[in-house]
C-alpha cells in the first residue's frame, strides 16, 4: 500500500471517527433526558455540551495510534474531568455521559 493510499485511508477513518463521536454524543444526550422532566431547553443544552465535549475529544483520540479498551476508558474519564473544570455537568450527568462513552468503545474500536 502506498503512502498516499494510507494517508487517504487514515483521513477517511479520521472523518468517520469524528462523525461517530458526535453522533454518539447526540445519542447520549437523548438517552440522558428522554424520561426527564427538565424540558426541551435542558435537552438542547445538554446535547450542545456533549457535542462540544466530543468535538474536543475527537482530535485527541485521532492522535492515539493504538488504544485498548482500558486506555480508552481511562482517557474518557480524564477528558471528562478536564472538560468539566468549569462545572458544565453535574455529577449525575457526568456519570451517565461516562457510561455511554464507555459503552461506545465497541463501536469505536473498529475505527481506531
Amino acid at each position: 500500500m502506498t503512502t498516499k493510499t494510507k494517508k487517504q485511508e487514515n483521513k477517511k477513518s479520521s472523518k468517520f471517527l469524528s462523525g461517530a463521536l458526535i453522533g454518539a454524543a447526540l445519542g447520549v444526550a437523548v438517552g440522558i433526558f428522554s424520561n426527564s422532566e427538565k424540558g426541551k431547553e435542558l435537552k438542547k443544552e445538554m446535547k450542545d455540551k456533549m457535542a462540544d465535549f466530543y468535538k474536543t475529544v475527537a482530535p485527541k483520540l485521532k492522535k492515539m495510534k493504538e488504544v485498548g479498551e482500558k486506555e480508552y476508558k481511562t482517557f474518557i474519564n480524564k477528558a471528562l474531568v478536564d472538560y468539566n473544570k468549569d462545572g458544565k455537568f453535574d455529577k449525575e450527568d457526568l456519570k451517565k455521559l461516562a457510561q455511554h462513552a464507555h459503552a461506545s468503545w465497541k463501536h469505536l474500536k473498529k475505527h481506531l
